[in-house]
């Protein structure tokens, strides 16, 4: 059997490799968010189903089951039951390099906008620092 799932006539999923130190649904739960971060799955697209992607990878059902179930907590997949897992239409996560360049350029933006409402400098700072506080203490 190959080492790789062809799913929708796009190769998708590698087995995961039990010897490399990372933990099984480590990979397989990063491996989801790449091919949905490089468009290879679409929002709306269905994931294979918990049998069958089980099956294919050769890994045990519960591992696939945890790592939609976590993915679905991080906004990034939709469970349906009884239908699947789908790929959400939620904004994608701004995490990694480009998500966090991604988030400077809406920071920026921001400040651009209070300065142009006539804001200066100093308020923007304490603005920020006291929604900031709050959202700590978790409002």
């Amino acid at each position: 059997m190959s080492a790789l799932l062809c799913y929708y006539s796009i190769t998708v999923f590698r087995k995961p490799n039990p010897s490399s130190g990372i933990p099984i649904y480590v990979q397989l739960k990063e491996q989801i968010r790449h091919v949905i971060e490089t468009g290879a799955l679409s929002p709306g697209d269905q994931l294979p189903g918990i049998r069958s992607l089980a099956e294919a990878l050769v890994i045990n059902p519960n591992t696939v089951i945890k790592v939609y179930r976590e993915l679905e907590n991080e906004g990034v997949l939709d469970i349906r039951h009884g239908l699947g897992a789908f790929v959400t239409t939620r904004p994608r996560s701004l995490s990694g390099a480009e998500g966090m360049r991604d988030a400077q350029q809406l920071v920026r933006d921001f400040i651009d906008t209070l300065k142009k409402q006539g804001l200066n400098e100093g308020e923007i700072r304490r603005l920020f620092e006291a929604e900031f506080a709050e959202e700590l203490q978790g409002r």
